[in-house]
Protein backbone atom coordinates (compact mmCIF):
# COMPACT_ATOMS: atom_id res chain seq x y z
CA UNK A 1 0.00 0.00 0.00
CA UNK A 2 2.88 2.65 0.96
CA UNK A 3 4.36 2.14 -2.34
CA UNK A 4 1.64 2.34 -4.47
CA UNK A 5 0.82 5.62 -2.85
CA UNK A 6 4.10 6.74 -3.24
CA UNK A 7 3.87 5.88 -7.38
CA UNK A 8 0.54 7.82 -7.25
CA UNK A 9 1.73 10.76 -5.27
CA UNK A 10 4.68 10.74 -7.63
CA UNK A 11 3.05 10.36 -10.70
CA UNK A 12 0.25 13.54 -9.83
CA UNK A 13 3.00 15.54 -8.79
CA UNK A 14 5.04 14.87 -12.12
CA UNK A 15 1.66 16.25 -13.71
CA UNK A 16 1.63 19.57 -11.71
CA UNK A 17 5.29 20.30 -12.67
CA UNK A 18 4.76 19.47 -16.08
CA UNK A 19 1.74 21.97 -16.06
CA UNK A 20 3.07 24.75 -14.69
CA UNK A 21 6.95 24.28 -16.33
CA UNK A 22 5.87 26.36 -19.69
CA UNK A 23 4.91 29.29 -17.52
CA UNK A 24 8.33 29.89 -16.18
CA UNK A 25 9.33 30.45 -19.60
CA UNK A 26 7.54 33.30 -20.02
CA UNK A 27 8.14 37.30 -20.01
CA UNK A 28 7.42 39.05 -17.16
CA UNK A 29 4.47 41.12 -17.10
CA UNK A 30 5.31 44.92 -16.28
CA UNK A 31 2.27 46.93 -15.33
CA UNK A 32 2.11 50.25 -17.66
CA UNK A 33 3.38 53.20 -15.86
CA UNK A 34 1.62 56.16 -15.63
CA UNK A 35 1.50 58.58 -18.29
CA UNK A 36 3.05 62.13 -16.82
CA UNK A 37 2.58 64.78 -19.73
CA UNK A 38 4.67 68.24 -20.13
CA UNK A 39 3.72 71.54 -19.58
CA UNK A 40 5.26 74.58 -19.76
CA UNK A 41 5.89 77.03 -17.29
CA UNK A 42 4.03 79.99 -18.87
CA UNK A 43 1.07 77.35 -18.63
CA UNK A 44 1.65 76.72 -15.13
CA UNK A 45 1.51 80.42 -13.98
CA UNK A 46 -1.38 81.05 -15.92
CA UNK A 47 -3.07 78.58 -13.05
CA UNK A 48 -2.89 81.21 -10.31
CA UNK A 49 -5.32 83.41 -10.12
CA UNK A 50 -4.82 85.02 -6.97
CA UNK A 51 -5.39 81.75 -4.82
CA UNK A 52 -3.77 79.01 -4.03
CA UNK A 53 -3.55 76.37 -6.40
CA UNK A 54 -2.61 72.77 -6.15
CA UNK A 55 -2.47 70.59 -9.07
CA UNK A 56 -4.16 66.97 -9.08
CA UNK A 57 -3.00 65.81 -12.50
CA UNK A 58 0.08 64.14 -13.73
CA UNK A 59 2.03 66.87 -15.42
CA UNK A 60 5.96 68.06 -15.53
CA UNK A 61 7.80 70.85 -16.25
CA UNK A 62 11.16 71.36 -17.29
CA UNK A 63 13.56 74.01 -17.80
CA UNK A 64 17.23 75.33 -16.69
CA UNK A 65 17.75 76.13 -13.22
CA UNK A 66 18.59 79.92 -13.47
CA UNK A 67 18.94 80.65 -9.48
CA UNK A 68 19.74 78.98 -6.42
CA UNK A 69 21.97 80.18 -3.04
CA UNK A 70 24.96 78.86 -4.40
CA UNK A 71 26.47 82.01 -3.66
CA UNK A 72 23.86 82.85 -0.48
CA UNK A 73 22.11 85.50 -2.47
CA UNK A 74 18.49 84.39 -2.16
CA UNK A 75 17.28 81.89 0.93
CA UNK A 76 18.29 78.27 1.32
CA UNK A 77 15.05 76.78 0.46
CA UNK A 78 14.64 78.94 -3.45
CA UNK A 79 15.50 78.13 -6.71
CA UNK A 80 14.79 79.83 -9.67
CA UNK A 81 13.40 77.82 -13.01
CA UNK A 82 13.07 78.96 -16.88
CA UNK A 83 11.91 76.99 -20.24
CA UNK A 84 11.41 78.90 -23.54
CA UNK A 85 8.18 80.33 -22.15
CA UNK A 86 8.60 82.00 -18.71
CA UNK A 87 9.93 81.35 -15.25
CA UNK A 88 8.76 80.00 -11.61
CA UNK A 89 10.48 80.34 -8.35
CA UNK A 90 10.37 76.87 -6.55
CA UNK A 91 10.35 76.55 -2.87
CA UNK A 92 12.32 73.37 -2.06
CA UNK A 93 11.44 70.86 0.47
CA UNK A 94 14.59 69.79 2.39
CA UNK A 95 18.03 70.26 1.40
CA UNK A 96 18.55 72.51 -2.16
CA UNK A 97 20.66 70.25 -4.34
CA UNK A 98 20.33 71.74 -7.48
CA UNK A 99 23.08 73.61 -9.32
CA UNK A 100 22.51 76.63 -11.61
CA UNK A 101 22.89 75.93 -15.21
CA UNK A 102 21.58 72.37 -14.76
CA UNK A 103 18.32 71.33 -16.76
CA UNK A 104 15.74 69.58 -14.69
CA UNK A 105 12.14 68.35 -14.59
CA UNK A 106 9.82 68.68 -11.65
CA UNK A 107 6.44 66.53 -11.66
CA UNK A 108 3.92 69.07 -10.36
CA UNK A 109 1.34 66.15 -8.75
CA UNK A 110 0.70 67.81 -5.43
CA UNK A 111 2.76 70.84 -5.45
CA UNK A 112 1.23 74.54 -5.28
CA UNK A 113 1.35 77.74 -6.68
CA UNK A 114 1.32 80.12 -4.14
CA UNK A 115 1.78 84.04 -4.08
CA UNK A 116 4.10 85.76 -1.48
CA UNK A 117 4.91 89.61 -1.27
CA UNK A 118 3.78 89.94 -4.98
CA UNK A 119 5.96 87.19 -6.18
CA UNK A 120 4.36 83.72 -7.60
CA UNK A 121 6.10 80.13 -6.08
CA UNK A 122 5.61 76.96 -6.66
CA UNK A 123 6.23 74.13 -4.35
CA UNK A 124 7.02 71.80 -1.59
CA UNK A 125 9.18 70.33 -4.05
CA UNK A 126 10.67 67.43 -2.71
CA UNK A 127 14.12 66.58 -5.02
CA UNK A 128 14.23 63.05 -3.73
CA UNK A 129 10.75 62.23 -5.18
CA UNK A 130 9.77 64.82 -7.43
CA UNK A 131 12.34 65.97 -9.65
CA UNK A 132 14.82 64.30 -12.05
CA UNK A 133 18.06 65.84 -12.99
CA UNK A 134 18.61 65.99 -16.98
CA UNK A 135 21.39 67.42 -17.31
CA UNK A 136 24.19 68.87 -15.15
CA UNK A 137 25.82 70.85 -17.26
CA UNK A 138 23.29 72.16 -20.03
CA UNK A 139 24.57 75.62 -19.03
CA UNK A 140 22.76 78.96 -18.49
CA UNK A 141 20.06 79.98 -21.11
CA UNK A 142 20.46 82.88 -23.41
CA UNK A 143 19.29 86.19 -21.14
CA UNK A 144 15.69 87.45 -22.09
CA UNK A 145 16.15 91.32 -23.89
CA UNK A 146 14.64 93.57 -21.28
CA UNK A 147 14.17 97.19 -20.93
CA UNK A 148 13.61 98.80 -16.79
CA UNK A 149 10.21 99.96 -17.85
CA UNK A 150 9.32 95.99 -18.59
CA UNK A 151 10.67 94.56 -15.42
CA UNK A 152 8.96 97.48 -13.66
CA UNK A 153 5.75 96.50 -15.49
CA UNK A 154 5.63 93.61 -14.12
CA UNK A 155 6.75 91.35 -17.02
CA UNK A 156 9.87 88.41 -17.14
CA UNK A 157 9.38 87.74 -12.97
CA UNK A 158 11.94 85.09 -12.58
CA UNK A 159 13.15 84.90 -15.79
CA UNK A 160 17.15 85.28 -16.45
CA UNK A 161 17.38 88.57 -18.08
CA UNK A 162 19.58 91.13 -19.83
CA UNK A 163 19.06 94.73 -19.76
CA UNK A 164 21.72 97.18 -21.43
CA UNK A 165 22.85 100.61 -21.41
CA UNK A 166 22.42 100.89 -17.35
CA UNK A 167 24.69 101.92 -14.13
CA UNK A 168 24.31 101.92 -10.79
CA UNK A 169 23.37 105.47 -9.64
CA UNK A 170 24.92 105.11 -5.98
CA UNK A 171 28.62 103.74 -5.60
CA UNK A 172 29.80 101.42 -2.54
CA UNK A 173 29.12 97.67 -2.32
CA UNK A 174 26.33 95.62 -3.52
CA UNK A 175 25.07 94.84 -0.22
CA UNK A 176 21.50 95.81 0.26
CA UNK A 177 19.08 97.65 -2.25
CA UNK A 178 20.87 99.65 -4.91
CA UNK A 179 19.10 101.63 -7.72
CA UNK A 180 20.01 100.73 -11.23
CA UNK A 181 19.15 103.17 -13.79
CA UNK A 182 19.42 103.52 -17.83
CA UNK A 183 19.29 107.44 -16.89
CA UNK A 184 15.32 107.63 -17.77
CA UNK A 185 13.90 104.95 -15.30
CA UNK A 186 15.30 103.31 -11.68
CA UNK A 187 14.79 99.97 -10.64
CA UNK A 188 16.19 98.81 -7.62
CA UNK A 189 18.21 95.77 -7.40
CA UNK A 190 18.39 93.69 -4.10
CA UNK A 191 21.64 91.89 -2.67
CA UNK A 192 21.76 89.79 0.62
CA UNK A 193 24.14 90.71 3.37
CA UNK A 194 25.12 86.93 3.40
CA UNK A 195 25.86 86.82 -0.18
CA UNK A 196 29.74 85.84 -0.91
CA UNK A 197 30.12 89.29 -3.15
CA UNK A 198 28.06 91.58 -1.26
CA UNK A 199 30.63 93.62 0.43
CA UNK A 200 32.25 93.98 -3.55
CA UNK A 201 32.42 97.55 -5.37
CA UNK A 202 29.43 97.62 -7.82
CA UNK A 203 30.64 98.14 -10.91
CA UNK A 204 31.01 102.13 -11.43
CA UNK A 205 30.40 102.51 -15.15
CA UNK A 206 27.39 101.95 -17.70
CA UNK A 207 26.81 98.99 -19.58
CA UNK A 208 25.38 95.38 -19.66
CA UNK A 209 22.94 94.08 -16.42
CA UNK A 210 22.63 90.58 -16.45
CA UNK A 211 20.31 88.59 -13.23
CA UNK A 212 17.11 87.42 -12.64
CA UNK A 213 14.00 89.36 -11.97
CA UNK A 214 12.31 89.19 -8.86
CA UNK A 215 9.01 90.73 -6.60
CA UNK A 216 9.39 91.71 -3.01
CA UNK A 217 5.60 93.74 -3.25
CA UNK A 218 7.52 95.91 -6.03
CA UNK A 219 9.80 94.10 -8.99
CA UNK A 220 13.47 93.68 -8.61
CA UNK A 221 16.60 92.35 -9.62
CA UNK A 222 19.13 89.99 -8.24
CA UNK A 223 22.46 89.41 -9.37
CA UNK A 224 22.72 85.60 -10.32
CA UNK A 225 27.19 86.19 -10.97
CA UNK A 226 28.60 89.25 -10.77
CA UNK A 227 31.36 87.60 -12.88
CA UNK A 228 29.11 88.69 -15.70
CA UNK A 229 27.98 91.83 -15.19
CA UNK A 230 29.99 94.27 -17.93
CA UNK A 231 29.73 97.88 -16.47
CA UNK A 232 32.66 99.63 -17.13
CA UNK A 233 31.71 102.06 -20.16
CA UNK A 234 31.21 106.00 -20.07
CA UNK A 235 27.92 106.21 -17.69
CA UNK A 236 25.07 108.26 -19.15
CA UNK A 237 24.16 111.74 -18.19
CA UNK A 238 27.39 113.12 -18.82
CA UNK A 239 31.18 111.86 -17.61
CA UNK A 240 30.61 113.24 -13.96
CA UNK A 241 29.85 109.75 -12.59
CA UNK A 242 29.44 109.97 -9.04
CA UNK A 243 30.78 106.59 -7.04
CA UNK A 244 29.98 107.62 -3.34
CA UNK A 245 27.08 110.31 -2.22
CA UNK A 246 25.71 110.19 1.20
CA UNK A 247 24.29 113.47 3.20
CA UNK A 248 23.10 110.97 6.34
CA UNK A 249 19.76 112.68 6.11
CA UNK A 250 18.29 109.16 5.72
CA UNK A 251 19.73 108.32 9.02
CA UNK A 252 17.13 109.18 12.20
CA UNK A 253 18.74 111.34 14.92
CA UNK A 254 21.10 109.56 17.66
CA UNK A 255 20.97 106.13 15.35
CA UNK A 256 23.94 105.06 14.82
CA UNK A 257 25.70 105.36 10.59
CA UNK A 258 25.73 101.76 10.83
CA UNK A 259 22.47 101.32 10.27
CA UNK A 260 23.71 102.85 6.29
CA UNK A 261 24.47 99.83 4.59
CA UNK A 262 27.48 99.30 3.78
CA UNK A 263 28.85 101.53 6.29
CA UNK A 264 31.37 100.45 9.58
CA UNK A 265 32.56 101.50 12.82
CA UNK A 266 35.35 99.67 14.27
CA UNK A 267 36.00 100.63 17.92
CA UNK A 268 40.18 100.93 18.24
CA UNK A 269 39.37 102.08 21.97
CA UNK A 270 36.36 102.97 23.89
CA UNK A 271 32.89 102.02 23.24
CA UNK A 272 31.53 105.77 21.35
CA UNK A 273 30.34 105.43 18.14
CA UNK A 274 29.67 107.41 15.32
CA UNK A 275 25.74 108.59 15.94
CA UNK A 276 23.81 110.94 13.40
CA UNK A 277 22.88 114.06 15.03
CA UNK A 278 20.16 116.79 13.44
CA UNK A 279 20.73 120.16 13.78
CA UNK A 280 18.17 123.02 12.05
CA UNK A 281 16.79 120.69 9.61
CA UNK A 282 20.39 119.14 8.07
CA UNK A 283 21.75 115.40 9.71
CA UNK A 284 25.31 114.82 10.04
CA UNK A 285 27.39 112.29 11.32
CA UNK A 286 29.03 113.32 15.00
CA UNK A 287 31.36 111.93 16.97
CA UNK A 288 32.79 112.94 20.85
CA UNK A 289 34.24 111.75 23.84
CA UNK A 290 32.81 114.48 25.69
CA UNK A 291 31.61 113.07 29.07
CA UNK A 292 32.19 109.74 28.02
CA UNK A 293 34.77 108.89 31.01
CA UNK A 294 37.08 107.28 28.36
CA UNK A 295 41.13 107.69 29.18
CA UNK A 296 41.02 106.95 25.15
CA UNK A 297 38.91 106.94 22.38
CA UNK A 298 39.18 106.28 18.97
CA UNK A 299 36.32 105.30 16.63
CA UNK A 300 37.02 104.75 13.08
CA UNK A 301 34.14 105.65 10.84
CA UNK A 302 34.66 103.70 7.40
CA UNK A 303 32.49 104.15 3.96
CA UNK A 304 31.52 101.44 1.84
CA UNK A 305 33.94 99.98 -1.01
CA UNK A 306 34.42 102.43 -3.49
CA UNK A 307 35.12 101.25 -6.61
CA UNK A 308 37.58 103.75 -8.95
CA UNK A 309 38.46 101.13 -11.31
CA UNK A 310 37.04 102.93 -14.56
CA UNK A 311 37.18 106.21 -12.91
CA UNK A 312 39.24 109.01 -14.96
CA UNK A 313 39.81 112.01 -12.33
CA UNK A 314 38.07 111.09 -9.14
CA UNK A 315 38.25 113.97 -6.31
CA UNK A 316 36.84 113.65 -2.47
CA UNK A 317 35.04 116.47 -1.24
CA UNK A 318 33.06 116.62 2.35
CA UNK A 319 32.29 119.30 5.02
CA UNK A 320 33.54 119.20 8.57
CA UNK A 321 32.75 121.50 11.99
CA UNK A 322 34.00 121.23 15.07
CA UNK A 323 32.88 122.07 18.65
CA UNK A 324 34.42 123.11 21.98
CA UNK A 325 37.44 122.17 20.28
CA UNK A 326 39.93 121.10 22.59
CA UNK A 327 42.75 118.48 21.07
CA UNK A 328 40.63 115.57 19.88
CA UNK A 329 41.43 114.99 15.88
CA UNK A 330 40.09 113.75 12.74
CA UNK A 331 41.88 111.60 10.53
CA UNK A 332 41.21 111.24 7.01
CA UNK A 333 42.70 108.21 5.65
CA UNK A 334 41.88 105.75 2.28
CA UNK A 335 43.46 101.99 2.03
CA UNK A 336 43.40 99.47 -0.74
CA UNK A 337 44.16 96.48 0.71
CA UNK A 338 41.12 96.78 3.40
CA UNK A 339 38.91 94.07 3.39
CA UNK A 340 35.61 96.32 4.56
CA UNK A 341 35.07 93.93 7.72
CA UNK A 342 38.35 93.18 9.85
CA UNK A 343 39.74 95.70 12.30
CA UNK A 344 41.17 98.53 10.07
CA UNK A 345 44.29 98.94 12.35
CA UNK A 346 45.78 95.96 11.04
CA UNK A 347 45.88 97.48 7.23
CA UNK A 348 47.70 100.15 5.50
CA UNK A 349 46.22 103.21 5.25
CA UNK A 350 47.86 106.30 3.47
CA UNK A 351 46.81 110.18 5.31
CA UNK A 352 44.86 112.24 3.03
CA UNK A 353 45.35 116.18 3.02
CA UNK A 354 41.83 117.90 3.96
CA UNK A 355 41.03 121.10 4.80
CA UNK A 356 39.19 120.92 8.44
CA UNK A 357 37.14 122.64 10.48
CA UNK A 358 39.43 124.20 13.71
CA UNK A 359 37.41 125.99 16.50
CA UNK A 360 36.65 127.38 18.04
CA UNK A 361 36.64 126.65 22.02
CA UNK A 362 33.75 127.77 23.02
CA UNK A 363 30.37 126.98 20.76
CA UNK A 364 30.57 125.12 17.10
CA UNK A 365 31.74 126.01 13.72
CA UNK A 366 30.15 126.47 10.54
CA UNK A 367 30.51 123.49 8.22
CA UNK A 368 33.59 124.15 6.15
CA UNK A 369 34.87 122.27 2.71
CA UNK A 370 37.22 120.11 2.75
CA UNK A 371 38.37 121.17 -1.08
CA UNK A 372 38.93 118.90 -3.76
CA UNK A 373 41.03 115.75 -2.58
CA UNK A 374 42.91 114.45 -5.56
CA UNK A 375 42.30 110.20 -5.99
CA UNK A 376 43.26 109.75 -9.33
CA UNK A 377 46.07 107.86 -8.36
CA UNK A 378 43.75 104.83 -6.99
CA UNK A 379 42.64 102.13 -9.49
CA UNK A 380 40.52 99.70 -8.21
CA UNK A 381 38.31 99.42 -4.68
CA UNK A 382 39.25 101.58 -1.93
CA UNK A 383 37.79 102.60 1.53
CA UNK A 384 37.83 105.80 3.26
CA UNK A 385 38.17 106.01 6.93
CA UNK A 386 37.05 109.26 9.30
CA UNK A 387 39.29 108.30 12.33
CA UNK A 388 38.20 110.16 15.82
CA UNK A 389 40.91 110.49 18.82
CA UNK A 390 40.19 111.55 21.60
CA UNK A 391 39.63 111.28 25.43
CA UNK A 392 38.05 112.71 28.62
CA UNK A 393 38.09 115.41 29.73
CA UNK A 394 41.60 116.34 28.12
CA UNK A 395 40.58 116.01 24.28
CA UNK A 396 36.98 115.87 24.07
CA UNK A 397 35.51 117.94 20.79
CA UNK A 398 32.68 117.57 18.82
CA UNK A 399 33.70 116.21 15.18
CA UNK A 400 31.17 116.65 12.43
CA UNK A 401 31.00 115.38 9.07
CA UNK A 402 28.46 115.72 6.36
CA UNK A 403 28.08 115.54 2.54
CA UNK A 404 30.65 113.28 1.52
CA UNK A 405 30.79 112.70 -2.37
CA UNK A 406 33.20 110.85 -4.63
CA UNK A 407 33.10 112.23 -7.95
CA UNK A 408 34.53 113.01 -11.26
CA UNK A 409 36.28 116.13 -11.27
CA UNK A 410 33.95 118.97 -13.32
CA UNK A 411 37.37 120.57 -13.94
Amino acid sequence: MNRRYSTGLFAMLSGIILTIAPACDREPVVPPMPRVEPISIADLRAMYQGEDVTLDTAVYIQGIVTLTPELNNIPDFIAYLQDGTGGITLTISGNNTLSGGSEVKVLCEGLTLTGYNGLLQFGEVDLVTQSELIDLSAGMPEPVQVTIPQVLAGEHVAEYVEITGVQFKEGGSFSGSKTLTDCTSEVAVYTRSEATFAENALPAGNGTFRGVVSVYNTPQLIVADPAVLDMAGERCGGTAGEYLNEDFESVENYDEITTLGGWTNPLEAGDRLWIAREFSGNTYAQASAYNSGLSEMISWLITPVVNLSSSTAPVLTFETATGYHNGATLEVLISTDYDGSGSPWNYTWTGLNPTLANGPSGGYSDFISSGNIDLSAYKGPVYIAFKYTGADPSATTTWQIDNILIAESSK
